[in-house]
């Protein structure tokens, strides 16, 4: 097996060595001259310009982050530089998201009245001036002299344990489930709530606080809009303060604390977004995207700040000549995540399914260069809108790190969504690729991400790769089409190889003919799959290329698609003889698997969803005693988001499941898709279309 993956990886070398001469010297020229301009000390300046604003995240400060963030972006003469307004009414919906009421806050303060004993550390708990973390976004006011009620423990941060808890008028302490308790707390006349919850990975930060952003009445649900309730309050401390109170609760004390808020809602004024051009020679863009208006430095006033770091260097350079105005356009986004972005995707539609030929989402840099644990990760387009970028990407970085920092972890992953990365989807077709930078990620949404924890050499490096691979997916055309061609080529060989290793891994835990059988039909399936899946990645190389270019680009293509059919049809082969060569060291017969088509799957085979919204979905308007799934973030096993972008008229239930469950690499498991597509029907998110 080793003797074999081996020939098979020095075949895909064979093939990418051809034109290592040729590629090495125009991305060669690309990446000295950026390196050599790129600052990561300007980086940062960009970062404390932005996070001056972002980090009390209230809505007047978002907007005032958004001119810095235009200004910065003039400052570097920019061809285009925009603020975009939209509704801040918490009621217009952008595929489904809706976007959110204004707020804004003045101060905020929460400190122990009684017992009257208390140390000044834990007497004066929250004070948003000092730490706008420890008050949660949306808020509501208070009267002016504030609220004084008594703190009550909830041990089980559910609806259940607070209906036998007697909160009505006091003020609840948790530890988890914070965003979820929103929606229960008018239920049980309860104002407002205080939580120590912090994220697993910062279980040692004691000092630490989260910052939350999540204040709906749905779950899963994340900026206020007009159907929340506006009667509700919640404090973020720290567990060193959540253990005191702790303990004096649980020791018999009773506990009144005063919580006094001044804030307001608001919808007038807007909810913004901001997009920057550097203009190309032709009508085609790459898209760079970040979201802004979070509490971190780091997360992500840091990334944006690359981000313009970035198209600022490339902007220099083609003014003084040094790098050749590209083939296209490089625009960036940035604003509120998700909201924002699928906000000017809606308003961009056309332009990014016929225009827009790649894009990149940067979030999160990372703190400290020197930690063991910081590692750029590259994020792969996921299987619906597979794409040439992957071995792209992975060759800048790969040309990076070998030339300037050897000594370097970086690492790809599988897609995830979560963050503005969803442009690949077939409804939008923009392939799209994530880059970031981890560090164990234990600044995240907490209070230790201050601009001190800024590290300019992640910043420069950040920069360094955004900058080459958007300026080289601006310009390649078909000169660099054997190059393009031959980097897909080589990464879909590793997919097959990784796939193939993994079914072969299967071979030793198969214990009968039966369990045998079945392997051989699911692996013969799954190379086969990706097989295929590798053959449209290459031929969607053809974006690159103009209209006249396209008949030779297919012809070229073709030849590479065959190619990897032959490949996939030897690694097909190879693992057939293993899996015999396996029965019979065992003295067992394999069964030949025969697919039987259950009662379910006759019913999904009737059933053809349509969808009618882009991106991902939420669940805002419908009840919520009928939701069902959780679509708002997209993984390989959240069944009911990976299966909503395969709907496309065309394929049945049945079709979906196989095709969520090949990406997944496991079968559906406790998910009716039958259910769930009946449920998203009724609801008007998709429709039934007739054989």
């Amino acid at each position: 097996m080793k003797k074999y993956i081996a020939c098979m990886v020095l075949f895909a070398v064979s093939v990418a060595l051809t034109t290592e001469i040729v590629y090495a010297v125009e991305l060669d020229t690309v990446l000295r001259e950026v390196k050599k301009k790129i600052s990561g000390n300007r980086a940062r300046d960009y970062t404390m310009r932005l996070w001056q604003y972002d980090k009390w995240y209230t809505v007047p400060m978002m907007n005032k982050a958004a001119k810095e963030a235009q200004s910065i972006m003039k400052e570097r003469k920019f061809d285009e530089a925009e603020i975009v307004d939209t509704p801040l009414d918490g009621v217009t919906q952008y595929g489904t998201w809706t976007n959110p009421i204004g707020w804004d806050v003045k101060q905020a303060t929460l400190e122990i009245i009684e017992p009257s004993n208390v140390p000044d550390e834990y007497r004066y708990l929250c004070n948003y001036l000092d730490n706008p973390t420890s008050l949660i976004g949306w808020s509501c006011p208070t009267p002016k002299g504030g609220i004084a009620a008594e703190l009550v423990l909830l041990e089980d941060a559910n609806r259940e344990a607070l209906s036998k808890l007697d909160a009505g008028g006091k003020i609840i302490l948790i530890s988890s489930n914070t965003g979820g308790m929103k929606r229960y707390l008018d239920e049980f006349d309860v104002p407002g709530l205080v939580s120590d919850q912090i994220e697993s990975g910062n279980k040692d930060f004691i000092d630490a606080n989260n910052w939350m952003n999540t204040w709906s009445d749905r779950p899963g649900g994340w900026l206020m809009n007009a159907a929340d309730s506006k009667n509700n309050f919640g404090f973020s401390v720290s567990q060193k303060k959540g253990d005191y109170l702790r303990n004096l609760l649980r020791n018999g004390r009773k506990v009144v604390v005063r919580a006094t808020i001044d804030s307001r809602y608001f919808t007038e004024g807007s909810f913004p977004y901001v997009t920057g051009c550097i203009k190309g020679t032709g009508d085609e863009e790459v898209l760079i995207a970040g979201h802004m208006f979070e509490w971190g430095a780091n997360d992500n006033s840091s990334g944006c700040a690359s981000i313009m770091e970035a198209m600022g260097t490339l902007n220099d350079l083609i003014l003084s000549g040094r790098l050749p105005r590209p083939r296209r356009s490089i625009r960036c986004w940035m604003g509120q995540e998700i909201y924002g972005s699928m906000a000017f995707t809606v308003h961009n539609l056309e332009k990014m399914r016929n225009k827009t030929i790649a894009a990149v989402c940067c979030d999160t840099p990372a703190t400290d260069y020197d930690l063991t644990t910081t590692a750029m990760s590259v994020t792969m387009n996921f299987n619906a809108c597979p794409s040439f970028t992957d071995g792209v990407f992975i060759e800048v970085a790969n040309q990076y790190y070998s030339q300037y920092a050897p000594n370097r972890l970086w690492k790809t992953r599988p897609f995830r969504s979560g963050i503005d990365n969803f442009f690949g989807e077939p409804m939008i077709g923009v392939p799209i690729n994530a880059i970031s930078m981890n560090n164990g990620m234990h600044l995240h949404h907490n209070s230790m991400d201050t601009i001190e924890k800024v590290d300019p050499r992640t910043l420069d490096e950040l920069a360094v790769l955004n900058a080459v691979y958007l300026y080289y997916m601006a310009d390649v055309g078909y000169p660099e089409l054997s190059v393009i061609t031959r980097l897909t080529f080589d990464h879909g060989i590793s997919v097959l190889l990784e796939k193939s290793g993994e079914m072969h891994n299967r071979i030793a835990s198969a214990k009968d003919g039966i369990e045998l059988g079945k392997l051989l039909y699911d692996g013969t399936r799954v190379i086969d799959y990706y097989t295929g899946l590798q053959k449209k990645t290459l031929a969607g190389i053809e974006r690159i290329v103009h209209d006249d270019e396209k008949d030779k680009t297919r012809k070229y293509l073709s030849n590479y698609m065959d190619d990897i059919e032959v490949f996939g049809n030897s690694l097909i082969k190879r693992f057939t003889e293993e899996m015999k060569s396996s029965s019979k060291e065992k003295s067992i017969n394999i069964v030949n698997y025969e697919k039987k088509e259950s009662q379910w799957e006759k019913e999904a085979a009737t059933i053809i969803p349509k969808r009618f919204f882009i991106g991902m979905l939420t669940y805002d308007g419908i009840p919520v005693e009928d939701f069902m799934g959780s679509p708002r973030w997209w993984s390989s096993g959240n069944w009911a988001a990976a299966s909503y972008w395969w709907c496309d008229g065309k394929r049945n239930v049945n079709d979906i499941k196989e095709l969520v469950e090949l990406e997944a690499g496991r079968p559906v498991r406790n998910f009716d898709l039958v259910e769930y597509f009946r449920f998203l029907e009724k609801y008007d998110m998709v429709e039934f279309v007739e054989k």
